[in-house]
């Protein structure tokens, strides 16, 4: 047990070590392309210079719409960091991020020993939001580490009883709701009530000391409501207006996030790339046990997926940030949905992996390729230099290859997951700013840097139509 107990912790600190790299790599350098991160750090700035903590001010207009658990936060970074600029504010992100993967890998060992904890814990770690999300100065992935923590308090409550958890439990729904108000009631509320009414113990809502904690999380989260109530004219006008505008009132520029019902069918697979290969599995696992019937605490993950998935299709306002809600459940149910397979199809999974097993990791090796020639062609790298900033990523690309030809499942998994972060992390961290600074400085860019980059395009022109059209999908992401 205390090898099991090793491995599994030395595992999870590889990862979030590769994961760390990946959010942290050329973090100042990102462009605030989003309308919410440039909010956050406006704010956060105007806190730390008038030590103004109560009343969020953006400009000189107070800005009620979120609460401000994520604002004190970069507050109380950047004042650590000694600036007031995106960094400490995104720097709370990636915390956030590393916080909610090694989280999932603490539930999916839980549910299924060390190596479903790993895997749970990778697969989200992969995901193309949480990479999003977590290099982002906004509050979406302080929300989702809250709300993940306390679903995972409400599961070990309601498998063993655990009643202490019950006020950890309180004060990290109320902690939630003051990082994004009712956005709780889709990622924490439903999913726990549709949980006890399926299981038939909703009446447990009724005992003394549930509702006394639920009294203190309610006490938590309108506490700073309350506050504002009292010291800010007209506040109450400007809570209504923000707490209803996700069902579709309010502002008129959110009718721009306004999508049909089946939207996320597409969006989610999109976002949770490349985990989601994996969704067909899910689905065949959820259905072939009735969405794990006899299996409470893997019904409650599986829950902890489909339920703010089916919440958030019916709002009217969607946007692509509301799948990460989504992802920590989806996680879970992929690493148990393939381990169930595994066991399922026996022989026959050890052929599909040693077929197509190889063939994938051949394929991310080609992409770390193509990332070492854009170093080589954009940035005029000597092909040394280029290939050594994919050295690492190709290098477990190789490695899952070889040991899914020898029917490793285990390994062939690892080095994936490992290839994949180091990736996002180039991707993301060297690659995306690059291009979108040439994209942006083009026309003054010098005559013969412009010269160069035509010539690239003349000599390469399946290369950069790849590369402009991935710019493309990059400038029209709403997320």
């Amino acid at each position: 047990m205390r090898e099991s107990r090793t491995g599994f912790a030395l595992g999870l600190l590889a990862l979030l070590a590769a994961l760390a790299f990946a959010l942290l790599l050329g973090l100042r350098a990102d462009p605030m392309d989003r309308s919410s991160e440039t909010r956050c750090v406006e704010v956060v700035r105007r806190m730390v210079e008038t030590r103004e903590l109560l009343v969020p001010y953006f400009g000189d207009k107070v800005r009620l719409q979120k609460p401000p658990l994520f604002y004190w936060a970069g507050a109380a970074a950047a004042t650590l960091f000694g600036e007031t600029g995106p960094l400490p504010v995104r720097t709370v992100s990636v915390c956030a991020a590393l916080g909610l993967v090694a989280l999932v890998g603490l539930w999916g060992r839980s549910l299924g020993g060390g190596g479903a904890g790993l895997l749970a814990a990778g697969l989200l770690a992969v995901m193309v939001q949480v990479h999003t999300s977590g290099r982002r100065g906004d509050a979406e992935m302080l929300l989702a580490l809250l709300s993940t923590a306390a679903l995972f308090c409400f599961d070990r409550i309601a498998d063993g009883g655990w009643r202490r958890g019950l006020w950890a439990f309180a004060v990290l729904a109320g902690l939630a709701f003051l990082t994004k108000a009712t956005a709780i009631v889709f990622t924490i509320a439903l999913p726990i009530l549709v949980y006890l009414a399926l299981e038939r113990r909703l009446r447990a809502l009724r005992e003394r000391s549930v509702l006394a904690s639920l009294a203190l999380a309610a006490g938590i989260g309108i506490s700073w409501y309350v506050a504002i109530l009292v010291f800010v004219p007209g506040a109450l006008q400007l809570f209504r207006d923000a707490l209803l505008l996700p069902l579709g009132s309010g502002e008129a520029r959110a009718a721009a996030h306004f999508r049909p019902v089946w939207w996320y069918l597409s969006v989610l697979p999109a976002r949770a790339l490349p985990a989601s290969i994996a969704l067909p599995l899910v689905l065949w696992r959820l259905g072939s046990t009735r969405l794990q019937r006899g299996e409470p605490r893997r019904r409650f993950a599986a829950l902890v997926f489909l339920v703010p998935f089916a919440a958030f299709s019916l709002l009217p306002q969607k946007q692509k940030h509301y799948t990460l809600s989504m992802l920590p459940g989806l996680a879970l149910c992929s690493a148990d949905a393939l381990a169930a397979a595994a066991r399922e199809f026996g022989a026959r999974f050890r052929w599909g992996l040693r077929v197509l097993g190889p063939l994938g990791a051949a394929a991310c090796a080609t992409g770390a390729v193509l990332h070492a020639l854009f170093f080589h062609w954009l940035d005029d790298l000597s092909p040394l230099a280029s290939a050594a900033c994919v050295a690492l990523p190709f290098t477990a690309f190789a490695l899952a290859g070889a040991a899914a030809l020898a029917a490793r499942p285990g390994a062939a998994a690892a080095g994936l997951l490992f290839g994949f972060v180091l990736l996002a992390g180039l991707e993301n961290g060297a690659i995306e700013p690059r291009a979108t600074e040439l994209a942006k400085t083009y026309a003054t860019l010098p005559i013969d840097e412009r010269e160069r980059l035509v010539f690239l395009s003349r000599d390469h022109p399946d290369f950069a139509r790849l590369f402009f059209w991935l710019q493309a999908q990059v400038a029209n992401d709403d997320d």
